[in-house]
């Protein structure tokens, strides 16, 4: 799986900055030039020519970055308070910057805004593309796919497991580790040129930087100290949160809860089962073999134990019949099932090097429709209006589900249908049926998570 995401800003920042009031002009200018003309191949050429406004326009466009406070929020807000101060910044980007990593929040935000609105934008041209870079939107007829194709935007290949089983032979060398419930996450860890200092950034698999885990960077900080190590690597894994202080039990939903927000995940676990170099990671191949990854893996974890980075245990499988004994422990430790891992170079996509067995599977969906009906409620007795089922459909034939919901969540979706309604939900399933019709439905399903602003994005 190849992402595509904005570079950190030390690789594509310039040592020549324009003023604020240059950058509005240049954006402004480009955004009329663009608007201009109707075939895509001539917007495109446009923008390639105006490599003064390449580094804002990577940060519009990058699907994972937002700005977290809109032009009607800030407009607002400017509404209501008088701000006299002068901006204290002279860079648009670094701006920019400050409100997507959250350094910049609620009144803050909306104060550094306004003071920048009021320090720069003197006229209506430079009022209108001011409040449309905040809103992400500059309304010239392009999308992220052409943008992509014009700027430089470093790409990241994502290993992901093969759903079937193929016929595989053992003595091939395969290895098996415990399926968690947890988030994958990327740790890209560089050296920073300017100062030599290690630079830590997680994302998600598909791009989405993750903001929330100091405590596993502090955890790497410190291991990276300890072993004076100045290589270029990336760490694979999942962050997982955990129901008790065992680690038997992942929670899915507490991890991806915390993991999205810009406040420091409370106790989060990174899980790592992989050790790539940055330049094979980056190419999506490599020449070490799996073993060799581990031994790498854990010489940096280390036999000191770090409290929120650990290494998933990785057993050789010997023939089949010890396969089927891991297969059998895992079912009686209630895992979610296993990931086999033969012993071969990196590769990242979907690979058959790599399978997940389970005993329930897992698919995101789009809701299409709701069922709602009456039900009195145990702790007060009121009757209310409440989400019975949703309506999926799998391989083209609906199908219902009604598990998996709170009571207050189905309260909530019933008063607002439009919070789930056309929105993406994942669904956990024993398997297929076939009915006598021949149309196909799923068993035992169950709502596992519900994406509310979209998509799904970690």
């Amino acid at each position: 799986m190849v992402l595509l995401f904005l570079l950190p800003k030390r690789f594509y920042s310039s040592s020549k900055r324009a003023s604020p009031f240059a950058q509005l002009d240049q954006l402004a200018k480009l955004c009329a030039s663009v608007n201009g003309v109707q075939s895509t191949l001539k917007k495109s050429a446009i923008i390639k020519e105006s490599p003064a406004c390449h580094s804002t326009l990577k940060r519009i466009y990058d699907p994972h970055l937002r700005f977290h406070l809109s032009k009607n929020a800030a407009l607002k807000y400017l509404k209501s308070h008088s701000i006299e101060a002068v901006s204290t910044y002279d860079d648009l980007n670094t701006l920019l910057d400050d409100l997507s990593s959250r350094t910049l929040r609620g009144n803050a935000a909306c104060e550094a805004v306004g003071s920048f609105y009021q320090t720069y934008c003197h006229t209506e041209e430079h009022k209108e593309i001011f409040w449309r870079i905040l809103d992400k939107n500059l309304k010239m007829g392009v999308s992220f796919k052409s943008i992509r194709h014009v700027l430089p935007m470093e790409s990241m290949s994502v290993a992901l497991a093969a759903s079937s089983v193929p016929q595989f032979d053992v003595s091939d060398s395969w290895y098996a580790s415990q399926k968690l419930d947890g988030i994958r996450c990327i740790a890209m860890i560089r050296q920073n040129k300017e100062d030599d200092q290690p630079d830590i950034r997680f994302y998600s698999r598909t791009g989405r930087p993750f903001l929330s885990l100091q405590k596993v960077k502090n955890d790497i900080q410190k291991r990276l100290h300890e072993l004076s190590i100045k290589g270029e690597f990336v760490l694979d894994g999942e962050i997982c949160a955990y129901t008790n202080v065992d680690m038997k039990n992942e929670d899915f939903l507490k991890a991806m809860g915390q993991v999205r927000r810009f406040e420091e995940m409370e106790n989060p676990i990174y899980q790592v089962f992989d050790h790539i170099r940055l330049d094979q990671f980056l190419q999506g191949k490599g020449d070490q073999l799996f073993n060799e990854r581990q031994q790498a893996l854990a010489s940096f974890v280390g036999t000191a134990p770090l409290a929120h980075v650990k290494k998933v245990v990785q057993t050789k499988l010997s023939d089949m019949d010890h396969l089927e004994q891991l297969k059998k422990e895992s079912i009686e430790k209630g895992w979610e099932g296993l990931i086999l891992r033969k012993n071969v170079a990196y590769e990242g996509k979907r690979t058959k090097n790599m399978i997940k067995l389970k005993e329930w599977e897992d698919a995101e969906y789009t809701v299409k429709s709701i069922e709602t009906g009456y039900m009195r409620m145990a702790d007060t007795g009121e009757t209310k209006l409440v989400v019975t089922n949703v309506n999926i459909e799998h391989k083209g034939y609906p199908v219902s589900v009604g598990s998996g919901f709170s009571m207050q969540s189905r309260i909530d979706y019933a008063q607002d249908p439009e919070r789930i309604i056309g929105k993406t939900i994942t669904v956990r399933y024993f398997s297929e049926s076939r009915k006598e019709n021949g149309s196909i439905s799923l068993r035992f399903p169950t709502v596992k998570a519900v994406y509310e602003d979209g998509s799904r994005d970690i």
